[in-house]
């Protein structure tokens, strides 16, 4: 998801979130997603909306010869433990 810079701070990504959770929630059990690591307030948002980090890829993605590394996060939807 990405939402530009000039929609930021405004609620969108909130919204877009939300919306998917709720699509989602009629039939799946489990959400997955990816945050580059240092992209703080995506990672903010999704914590704020009940996704928990389970575990990091290191050197996921190369843009011109530098190494992002991502945390994925997942959100039950069915509230299994």
């Amino acid at each position: 998801m990405y939402v530009r810079r000039q929609a930021r701070r405004a609620g969108v990504g909130r919204l877009l979130v939300d919306a998917l959770l709720r699509l989602a929630a009629k039939s799946v059990e489990l959400v997955q997603l990816v945050v580059v690591k240092g992209n703080e307030p995506a990672l903010r948002l999704y914590q704020s909306m009940g996704f928990v980090e389970y575990g990091l890829e290191k050197h996921a993605l190369k843009i011109d010869g530098r190494y992002y590394d991502d945390i994925l996060m997942a959100k039950d939807l069915v509230g299994r433990s």
